[in-house]
């Protein structure tokens, strides 16, 4: 055994890129074992490490393993070999078989430990901590918002990658592009919604909400806080008419109508946001069609559209943030006092809080020293209250604080409303349901997209203090 590897380290020696080639074979598999024994039992582990250990140190000693090979061929060539026997002459390498031998056996154990790399290193590179974390800045944000969404058992490539090889391929090509882009500083802040490129809804969405399986009403009840002195609490209660996309002998209906199989809606934007809607075509299942315009946009040419702007609407056309949820402002704060985390009780708190956390700050450092004067501001404004409040407001300060961390990110230039939901009434962010529902687009017959309330619900109670439905609805 001695002799088969002196034959192979004499071969190694005659050639510089081998020998450096077998150096960082060498230092690759120490350094690797070194960190994987550091991992299991000094240290905790984390995405960075991984990145290492299963990514980076393989790719050395792959490239360490392809150069061996590379400069022996290169050294018998320079010294006149013209084939495979006249390289093993020149090389001197008496025992060939020996050489053979060790590099059969190397061989066969690299299979081995780059097939347990490639395993691992394929789990890690689809992990949510790998999405969120190896591209902290870019994507902090998003990853830190999936930690609190329905969606937060989900890993990041369930959505947006996909199964199989082919998306894995192309999710790392895109993800060599992105990772230049973090490495130098070039890439977009905020990061531009929609993605052009996402998967449509059949392959994401459809794989656990089945259009099927959505049907009939549901009831939401939202609390509101003026902001005056007493924080006055009021309920808007709704009847949502969810309705069903697809249900088997039933007509579709309801919001989710758009969504049914009976029939098929593209739209024209002509913004990147999708937010400028001039055109609309509704086709049946029996090949008709029906198309709305806005004024201006009777003459253009559908076959003249690209595949970004006449879009198929899906799932995502509405529920355009179904994991990273970027609340407004007023509503964020409105849920901190439902759930009493901030203190209702606490006269002009709703004003106060949301004048502090929607001023302009150009870090969560200056976001955080502003929030913390919440103490004295209120001192100096409503001194008639300050004495019965004042060991509450620290603790009011703290969920501020948590609140504007979760939705602002100066670093990336999100800022409130930065992403709205396109779901419900306009806002100053987007016309949301009104990007189409606006009364304003008209088919052939001058007649308009249904903008009617009641399609979508019915109003059982408008900002009411003590709702007499919500009292009935407490009592079933």
């Amino acid at each position: 055994a001695m002799s088969r590897v002196a034959a192979f380290l004499r071969l190694l020696a005659q050639s510089r890129i081998s020998l450096l080639g077998a150096v960082l074979v060498t230092t690759a598999v120490l350094g690797d074992v070194m960190v994987i024994l550091g991992e299991t039992l000094v240290f905790e582990s984390n995405p960075y490490i991984g990145l290492v250990t299963w990514v980076a140190f393989p790719a050395v000693a792959v490239l360490g393993l392809v150069m061996i090979p590379i400069g022996a061929v290169l050294t018998a060539r320079k010294r006149g070999a013209r084939n495979l026997r006249d390289g093993v002459e020149v090389l001197r390498v008496r025992d060939h078989r020996s050489v053979i031998q060790v590099v059969l056996g190397l061989t066969m154990m690299n299979l081995v430990l780059f097939s347990l790399v490639g395993y691992r290193s394929f789990g890690i590179m689809h992990s949510r901590q790998f999405c969120g974390e190896v591209c902290h800045q870019p994507m902090h944000a998003e990853y830190n918002l999936a930690q609190h969404s329905p969606h937060s058992e989900l890993d990041c490539v369930e959505c947006h990658v996909g199964s199989g090889i082919g998306p894995f391929i192309k999710s790392k090509l895109d993800g060599t592009r992105q990772l230049i882009g973090v490495i130098t500083g070039d890439y977009s802040r905020p990061i531009p919604t929609p993605l052009h490129n996402l998967r449509p809804a059949s392959e994401v969405c459809e794989v656990c909400h089945y259009p099927s399986n959505v049907q009939g009403d549901r009831i939401r009840v939202t609390q509101d806080f003026a902001s005056d002195e007493g924080n006055t609490r009021t309920y808007t209660v709704l009847n949502l008419r969810v309705g069903a996309g697809e249900a088997p002998g039933r007509e579709a209906h309801g919001i989710h109508w758009h969504t049914s199989k009976q029939h098929v809606i593209r739209y024209h934007a002509t913004d990147p946001r999708r937010e400028n809607i001039v055109r609309v075509e509704l086709e049946r299942e029996d090949g008709t069609t029906r198309v709305w315009t806005r004024d201006g946009a009777e003459d253009v040419d559908p076959a003249a559209l690209d595949e970004h702007s006449m879009r198929e609407m899906d799932c995502v056309d509405c529920h355009n943030r179904p994991t990273h949820v970027y609340l407004p402002p007023d509503v964020a704060l409105d849920d901190l006092l439902a759930r009493g985390a901030i203190d209702p009780e606490i006269p002009w708190i709703r004003r106060l809080s949301e004048e502090l956390v929607t001023r302009e700050y150009s870090s969560n450092e200056e976001a955080f020293a502003g929030i913390d004067t919440l103490a004295s501001i209120y001192e100096e404004r409503f001194p008639e209250h300050w004495e019965a409040n004042r060991e509450k407001l620290p603790a009011v300060a703290d969920e501020l604080k948590a609140l504007f961390e979760r939705y602002v990110h100066p670093e990336m230039n999100i800022r409130w409303n930065t992403y709205p939901s396109l779901i419900g009434h306009p806002t100053s962010a987007t016309s949301a349901c009104f990007r189409c529902h606006d009364g304003l687009m008209r088919d052939g017959l001058g007649e308009t997209i249904v903008s009617d309330c009641e399609t979508c619900h019915f109003i059982l109670a408008d900002k009411e203090k003590n709702p007499l439905v919500l009292r009935m609805l407490e009592d079933r």
